[in-house]
């Protein structure tokens, strides 16, 4: 079953929380910065844009290609200043903003080289061009054994579905390609120190179970979850999805 808005919602939610650390040490490393715009390109439902409001006294600027996710943004964000574009082809003048950013969005972009050609031509000479996450499902760890099938099963329905599941590790190539300044690319360490909260767990198999609708049948996405919770509850199970962040300078 397709996920719905609220579905959505909630995964972008979830997957806030797992940058928030890297984008508390971001904004304190450029804190010198003077800001006064920002935009977060594919900024979704908004998950993120009441965070960036209280990181900067900037204004926050959104935008994305469904009018939907935008309505929803709006009630999640009021303040921010919302716009309806095609990542490929900005509606901005260039240097309009002093920090352009991505949160889990290239993956899905038909052509991410021109999408990040647009951000830097609307960053400003000194700004930053920022992409929060982007995972590598190419790269993705699962044990026990059993499970290492659900890569492959994942990688093929994100093929289908049009996006790139191995993105994450062309993020410091695409950055170098843009001369930037300052680069830095890394990625996410891995903690397995406590089981992942019900409502990740549930937001999780929301999204494996629409990934894998026409590959396995109910039945099978229902037996392979019911393990999955038996195997967190015996403290043997473990995935990694490695998941790339980068940033650079704009040098015009």
């Amino acid at each position: 079953m397709p996920l719905s808005l609220q579905d959505w919602h909630n995964r972008f939610v979830i997957q806030a929380q797992w940058t928030k650390t890297l984008r508390l040490y971001f904004f304190d490393l450029i804190k010198s910065l003077p800001a006064d715009r920002i935009l977060d390109l594919g900024c979704g439902t908004g998950a993120l844009l009441p965070d960036l409001g209280a990181l900067t006294p900037a204004d926050v600027h959104g935008a994305d290609i469904s009018l939907e996710h935008l309505r929803l943004a709006q009630k999640e964000c009021p303040e921010a200043l919302l716009t309806a574009a095609d990542a490929h082809y900005l509606p901005y003048p260039d240097d309009a903003f002093d920090i352009c950013l991505t949160h889990y969005f290239l993956m899905w972009a038909a052509n991410p080289e021109q999408a990040l050609k647009e951000l830097r031509r609307v960053a400003k000479n000194g700004g930053y061009l920022v992409c929060f996450a982007e995972p590598d499902y190419g790269g993705r760890l699962d044990f026990p054994t059993e499970f290492v099938k659900l890569r492959d099963y994942q990688i093929s329905a994100l093929l289908n579905a049009g996006a790139d599941p191995r993105m994450g590790r062309k993020l410091k190539s695409l950055f170098h390609s843009l001369e930037l300044g300052d680069i830095q690319c890394g990625v996410y360490d891995g903690s397995w120190s406590k089981k992942p909260s019900q409502a990740e767990l549930n937001s999780e198999w929301q999204t494996l179970s629409a990934d894998l609708e026409g590959i396995l049948s109910r039945s099978e996405i229902e037996a392979l979850r019911s393990h999955e919770l038996k195997a967190y509850q015996a403290g043997s199970r473990l995935v990694y999805v490695p998941t790339f962040y980068a940033w650079g300078k704009v040098i015009k």
